[in-house]
């Protein structure tokens, strides 16, 4: 990260950081009303509710006063407004009336009342909150000496992308993957460097697996041929290659997609996926680009979808921050604490990592 996002972060978090537990001294086991198959956004935005650099950004920068000029401004003073209100004293259920009709003004395919996808809309909405408080700068072309080390033009790209999207939300949600490409006729290696959001992970066939299955079967070396090879940049034809992918850059917040459903969403796969749900238990170290034993991960939130893809139900399972309780928050309802060992199950869609 270049040195001047770091010094951005520290400007934005100094004030709430400073007031430490007592910034979320309010039980706030807020639940949020559904006006209409919006489970799947109410499930999202307590995943959200519940990050807490996001959170904290919120409240002590976006009052109810601010002025809006753009759809996704909107969005996001939308949003602000209701943070502010889920984390306020004895406020135990809010209507996220105002941010769904913000939200639909620009994503038409949600001013109905249909069930969509939670996946598909975090992504929507963390794009809108991106796009409101973006402040980079369009239109430098990325030119990059094919010579360097391969950890010098993940370092250049990543520059070059952090001047063209510069927010809060990419300095806490996005990573940078590095994609190998090598040809099985001469050898030649090219390597490419691509922000992410989250990882969306395949399942495996066996009815019970752990997540470190699933995060394989991610990076695992794929082989493109017949109609998907590639052209090798050294035979200068379309040649038989491999390709697989690592982590270069991991996250802040690492948000990880079970691939329940089919392209089309006529299947849904019940696999019980077993996550790690301990403080630091995730160690994504062994799927980084470069050795790295420092990269451990604690579970915070979760995205459940129940039922199938003919009628299903959303439900947020998340921790809170000071009482370090799990809840699930079922719509306007909310549960009193339940255990650690009741998180796993053939329900969990998006798991919600913070780094330790």
């Amino acid at each position: 990260m270049p040195a001047v996002n770091r010094t951005r972060r520290r400007q934005i978090h100094n004030t709430p950081s400073e007031l430490g537990s007592a910034f979320w001294a309010t039980p706030s086991l807020c639940g949020l009303r559904n006006i209409g198959n919006t489970c799947f956004m109410n499930s999202v935005i307590q995943c959200l509710s519940h990050t807490t650099e996001l959170t904290r950004f919120l409240r002590a920068h976006h009052t109810s006063t601010r002025t809006a000029t753009s759809k996704d401004q909107q969005i996001l003073h939308e949003f602000a407004k209701l943070i502010q209100e889920m984390w306020t004293t004895n406020v135990h259920s809010v209507t996220p009336m105002e941010l769904k009709r913000a939200f639909s003004t620009k994503h038409r395919m949600y001013s109905d009342y249909n069930q969509q996808d939670a996946q598909e809309f975090l992504r929507f909405f963390l794009d809108s909150l991106h796009s409101a408080l973006n402040s980079g700068v369009k239109g430098e072309t990325l030119n990059i000496d094919d010579n360097l080390s391969d950890n010098k033009k993940a370092d250049l790209t990543w520059e070059w992308y952090a001047r063209h999207e510069n927010s809060l939300i990419r300095d806490l949600f996005v990573g940078q993957l590095k994609s190998t490409l090598k040809c099985t006729t001469c050898g030649n290696t090219s390597v490419t460097f691509d922000p992410f959001w989250d990882l969306s992970v395949p399942l495996p066939s066996s009815s019970r697996c752990k997540l470190e299955a699933c995060l394989d079967l991610f990076i695992r070396e794929e082989v493109l041929d017949g109609d998907e090879m590639p052209t090798c940049s050294k035979c200068k034809t379309r040649r038989k290659c491999t390709k697989s992918f690592t982590i270069q850059r991991f996250p802040k917040y690492l948000v990880i997609h079970l691939k329940r459903f089919s392209e089309t969403r006529w299947s849904k796969l019940s696999n019980i996926v077993e996550f790690p749900t301990a403080d630091r238990e995730l160690n994504m170290a062994s799927y980084g680009a470069n050795a790295n034993s420092n990269v451990h991960y604690s579970l915070y939130a979760i995205s459940n979808h129940m039922g199938s893809t003919a009628g299903g139900h959303y439900v947020a399972i998340c921790k809170h921050p000071v009482s370090h309780k799990w809840h699930e928050f079922n719509d306007n309802s909310v549960s009193d604490a339940i255990p650690e060992n009741c998180l796993v199950s053939s329900s969990a869609y998006i798991l919600f990592y913070e780094r330790a």
